[in-house]
């Protein structure tokens, strides 16, 4: 192999993030009132599912926001509250709701202006007042007539401060804004930055994704349910580990094409693909007892697609844990049904016993790190030398091709740029062996490496 010098890319860093601002600003408000849209104009983008549908926020979602002059705080997105509810999503939402309430230390209670003063909003209201908290009502709508008109009603719940806002088109902004920054303690508003690792959990709906993300921050962050379909949101979820830090994203299930007719699951489910690309790793949950589905392994496809490192988690092994011959048989299965996986690690879990759990964030940690491999020039080229010795190299044709020279032009995940005798793609059996044999050398199982042609002399 003729040596030549090209200039490989520098190696892609993750991106520094402010820490979780400590004071905490919670919207809070009957179903569909607008907390979502107020939630997406503080922030000034949009960050949560907005639909008419009343109950699209079921977990909470929360992120750092800031005010016009850079103060920054916690701005966090609960489910409706339903006072009534005594079973079902209502009756989830309206306890998470409360989980949050509990820890604010500013309330925005949000009321739709167009309808008015409700029954609902009073006892909420009642509910908050106990709570000793400064509350901020919030009468939303305020570009429509009605809303404009029963204004004064707000002033009847009896907390000092009300505004008029308008979530979708802004009015009343810089009201809220001046509010919040008179609220938040300086002392608090200058969070340091982190560096995490962005992890995307995915898989169908109910194979326990929310579960593990729970038993990993260890306390009841996301709403669980036996209905598939609970989670709606990607949630956002910063954990830390020794010296680590991980943003876990937890993601909708994602459902076969022809099952996906609902508007607000398609939604959902484009929002779980977007967070396979913004990861750098993928965690890929599937159902011990129920076994590997043929969406499962489309799910790991979009996974690959993207070129993040996976990691494949089969949840409920206790359910299985005592019969060693369907412990087998999965095994054989995950080894067979995900062989395109370049050898992904598996690890089997319980997030009900939390059995297992404790090895997920450090085996993501140790699939990001190879995700960021460098290779030294001199050393791949050797690998690459006695690779081509051993079964010559075959372009996309079949003919054959002389490799002169590699280097790697790019990393997370590792891109190598092969030199040959013309600009032909390998064949894919031949690229799978040259991946293979870099991935033994490297211990880059789980990985993408992307190898691309080139003409050179």
């Amino acid at each position: 192999m003729e040596e030549m010098t090209p200039s490989p890319a520098p190696p892609r860093r993750e991106r520094a993030v402010a820490a979780p601002a400590a004071f905490r600003v919670v919207l809070v408000g009957r179903p569909n009132v607008g907390k979502s849209a107020l939630f997406n104009r503080l922030l000034g983008n949009r960050r949560a599912l907005v639909h008419d549908r009343p109950g699209m926020t079921r977990d909470f979602l929360e992120e750092n926001a800031e005010t016009s002059r850079g103060l920054v705080y916690r701005l966090v997105d609960t489910g409706g509250l339903d006072i009534d509810a005594a079973e079902g999503f209502a009756a989830l939402t309206s306890d998470r709701a409360f989980l949050a309430v509990a820890d604010a230390d500013l309330l925005l209670f949000v009321l739709d202006g167009a309808a008015g003063l409700l029954p609902e909003d009073e006892r909420i209201a009642r509910r908050l007042r106990l709570l000793g908290k400064p509350v901020v009502v919030c009468w939303n709508k305020l570009d429509t007539r009605e809303a404009q008109q029963r204004e004064p009603e707000a002033s009847a719940l009896g907390f000092d401060t009300v505004i008029g806002v308008s979530a979708l088109h802004g009015a009343g902004a810089d009201d809220l804004d001046e509010v919040l920054e008179k609220a938040i303690p300086p002392d608090l508003a200058r969070p340091g930055e982190i560096v995490p690792i962005p992890v995307a959990i995915v898989g169908r709906p109910n194979v326990g994704k929310s579960s593990l993300v729970n038993a990993l921050s260890g306390k009841d962050r996301m709403m669980v349910s036996e209905v598939p379909g609970t989670t709606r949101d990607p949630v956002d979820v910063i954990l830390a580990q020794g010296d680590r830090h991980f943003l876990l994203v937890d993601t909708a299930g994602i459902r076969r094409k022809g099952k996906t007719t609902d508007a607000a699951e398609i939604l959902s489910v484009v929002g779980a693909r977007k967070s396979i690309k913004r990861s750098r790793v993928a965690i890929v949950v599937f159902d011990a007892f129920e076994g590997i589905t043929a969406q499962d392994q489309t799910i790991a496809g979009y996974a690959e697609e993207e070129g993040r490192a996976i990691l494949l988690v089969a949840n409920k092994w206790d359910l299985i844990s005592g019969d060693e011959g369907r412990k087998k048989n999965l095994l054989e299965d995950v080894r067979r049904r995900f062989d395109f996986l370049r050898k992904a690690p598996f690890l089997p879990v319980s997030a009900k016993t939390g059995s297992g759990v404790n090895r997920i964030l450090k085996e993501a940690a140790h699939l990001a790190e190879r995700f960021a491999t460098r290779i030294p020039t001199g050393e791949l080229n050797r690998v690459i030398k006695k690779a081509t010795e051993r079964q010559q190299p075959k372009g996309k044709s079949g003919r054959d091709l002389s490799i002169r020279y590699a280097v790697q032009i790019g990393s997370s995940p590792p891109r190598i740029q092969l030199f040959a005798d013309r600009a032909e793609p390998l064949h894919f059996s031949y690229e799978r062996y040259l991946q293979n044999r870099l991935r033994d050398v490297w211990s880059l199982d789980g990985v993408p490496i992307k190898l691309q042609i080139r003409s050179g002399r």
